[in-house]
């Protein structure tokens, strides 16, 4: 049955429902029968049974009680009916080994080698073509797309009510045939991943169409992917509530931006409910932080993933990657505030306190990056992309430093130490960016890591830093020509201020000759004398 077969079957009900002829026709017959016991017996004011007279009005009550009783049993039983026929009879099942079966696993094998190898339009048509072959069809109208969306929204509120459950999960006939039922789970899990792929290639830009059409994409995965029940993998229907809150906040007014948690609800109650643990790539949407962020967040999808030097984006066709890119970013840029903000009129807890903050935000920063998807990974219709990870190496590298930089500000070098050789070895991708920061942060990193091993090592410091503090000036100078994100004022920030940091310590090292007293980045003794700084010295200071 098509959509719009179905929305015609619905309006004829909710009209009839509305006009009630029922009730009018019950009414109109029980007072000409009353009008014609009354002409037949005049005289008498009530009923006699046995001899005995009884009163006409006692029996008034079930005059317009069972009227009543028969026309809403009338009504139910209608509409039980539309609804067995819209949810039971009204759904194609498609046989395996059938024409339409062999037809579908053609196209869908077909479209597996399309987007393997990027071929997204003919990917595209290939499973538009593994619809129809299932008796779905895409829309081809408005007519058509609305009543899709309008079928799609009403089923999935029925879906919400047990009644609209205990249907859907019997597709196909209400009488007990467990291998129809059966064939009728895997014809709704062949539909429901084909929508979802369908739905993450519009909303990463390789297919086209209005929000209204992705919006019914986007229901009609969530609608018969709960119908799949036990045949469609718990991380797969995960994935399909999260892309339906996706296209949430991607299509919906922003006073409407609030209905994702349900999706996400679903999400979380799907993974808990039945082994008891969330996808690696879905942990981050279960903290608190990231479930702020996803519903909260100024975070858009583009057709093509942003290129960073802070995070990648992973599957370049997961739209979930980007927001999660987009997370990780804001956790760094979360913890390097606490890290950059000035802490001179506040007090030692207070800044333990603040570093503690950052330290939990690299923590989940690390996790997050740890659970990043895989680039690699083949776009098959079959396969989930929340279960396969990877790791992001540019956020784990940035972390990495922060860590760093918060145990030299604690005073903590036996644990900054730990983190030293994944410091050391910049990505390779970072190596090769535009952008000079991370090679400012990595020089800055060996200048501190040479006074601090070694304070003899004051001329190393200083030619690491005044190598740092160029790639910087550099780095700002390109500022005007790229665009500066936040995050990049924060870092520079950073950066600057462990460079004169940096210089003071060597100054007074060179003035002292004698190693510092205390630990950490901020340690040191004051001069033994002053002296003034040489002219070299005070260009380095004017440049930091």
């Amino acid at each position: 049955m098509l959509d719009r077969s179905r929305m015609a079957l619905c309006a004829f009900t909710f009209l009839f429902l509305s006009l009630n002829p029922l009730a009018a026709l019950l009414c109109s017959s029980g007072s000409s029968s009353a009008g014609n016991a009354a002409d037949i017996t005049p005289h008498h004011a009530g009923r006699s049974v046995l001899g005995v007279d009884i009163p006409a009005e006692s029996w008034g009550w079930m005059d317009w009680m069972l009227p009543t009783i028969l026309v809403w049993l009338l009504n139910g039983i209608l509409v039980s009916g539309v609804l067995i026929r819209l949810l039971v009879y009204g759904e194609p099942v498609t046989r395996p080994h059938s024409g339409s079966s062999v037809l579908f696993w053609r196209h869908r094998k077909q479209a597996d080698l399309d987007l393997a190898r990027g071929d997204f339009a003919q990917a595209s048509h290939n499973l538009r073509t593994c619809l129809k072959a299932l008796g779905r069809p895409l829309p081809t109208s408005q007519l058509d797309l609305a009543c899709a969306v309008l079928w799609s929204l009403l089923r999935f509120c029925l879906q919400r009510l047990w009644v609209g459950r205990w249907l859907a999960a019997r597709a196909g006939g209400l009488r007990s045939d467990r291998p129809l039922q059966e064939d009728a789970c895997k014809s709704s899990r062949d539909a429901a991943l084909v929508y979802h792929r369908l739905h993450q290639l519009h909303m990463t830009g390789k297919l086209n169409g209005s929000h209204l059409s992705a919006v019914h994409m986007a229901l009609s995965a969530v609608n018969l992917a709960e119908c799949a029940g036990s045949c469609l993998p718990v991380a797969s229907l995960a994935e399909v509530y999260v892309s339906a809150a996706l296209r949430v906040k991607a299509s919906l007014p922003r006073i409407l931006h609030f209905t994702s948690r349900v999706f996400l609800s679903s999400a979380r109650q799907a993974c808990l409910s039945s082994s008891g643990c969330v996808p690696p790539a879905m942990q981050w949407l279960c903290h608190p932080l990231g479930h702020r962020f996803f519903v909260d967040g100024d975070w858009a999808i583009r057709s093509t993933p942003k290129e960073s030097i802070y995070s990648q984006a992973g599957n370049t066709v997961d739209p979930l990657a980007q927001v999660t890119q987009a997370f990780r970013e804001h956790l760094l840029e979360k913890a390097l505030y606490c890290v950059a903000q000035p802490h001179g009129e506040k007090s030692p807890n207070q800044a333990d306190g603040e570093y503690a903050d950052a330290l939990e935000y690299l923590q989940l920063l690390i996790s997050a990056s740890d659970a990043a998807g895989a680039t690699s990974q083949s776009f098959a219709i079959g396969s989930n992309m929340a279960t396969v990870t990877g790791c992001d190496p540019h956020s784990k590298w940035w972390s990495s430093v922060a860590i760093v930089i918060i145990n030299w500000l604690q005073g903590d070098d036996a644990a900054a130490e730990r983190l030293y050789p994944t410091v050391e070895h910049l990505p390779r991708s970072l190596q090769n960016a535009e952008s000079l920061l991370p090679k400012a942060c990595l020089n800055t990193f060996r200048a501190v890591r040479a006074l601090l091993s070694k304070p003899e090592n004051c001329q190393l410091s200083l030619s690491h830093t005044d190598k740092a503090s160029t790639l910087l000036r550099d780095s700002l100078n390109l500022g005007p020509h790229c665009h500066s994100s936040s995050l990049d004022k924060v870092v520079e920030l950073m950066v600057c201020d462990l460079l004169l940091v940096l210089r003071t310590n060597i100054w007074r090292l060179q003035q002292q000759g004698t190693s510092p007293t205390g630990s950490g980045l901020v340690g040191s003794s004051g001069p033994a004398g002053l002296h003034q700084a040489s002219p070299p010295e005070l260009q380095g200071f004017q440049q930091d």
